[in-house]
């Protein structure tokens, strides 16, 4: 699955999710770059007791994935894994961003 990422038009800098204004130089024009949805895990914490609502997907993990263009975003995965393992993007749930193994 393709990630999106946002490029800002005035300086180059890139974020995941979009923003309306430039952290960098408060520009507000972005363009959209497509990545191949591929990152690593920069670190993780595995939930084994959750809220009501997510108890259905215990135990899974919220991972930290580090992208190729820099960017760092969250994410949640059901697949046991290491620090600097490879994951690829399957999923986007109500905004969070579903990772497997890769």
């Amino acid at each position: 699955m393709k990630l999106s990422i946002y490029v800002c038009e005035s300086c180059g800098k890139t974020s995941v999710p979009e923003r309306l204004i430039c952290p960098a130089c408060k520009s507000t024009a972005f363009t959209t770059k497509e990545l191949d949805g591929e990152g690593k895990v920069y670190s993780f914490t595995k939930i084994n007791v959750s809220s009501v609502e997510f108890k259905h997907l215990t135990p899974y993990y919220v991972v930290l994935v580090d992208l190729p263009t820099g960017e760092r975003i969250t994410g949640r995965t059901s697949d046991d894994i290491q620090i600097d393992d490879t994951l690829q993007l399957v999923d986007v749930d109500n905004g969070a961003y579903i990772w497997a193994k890769g």
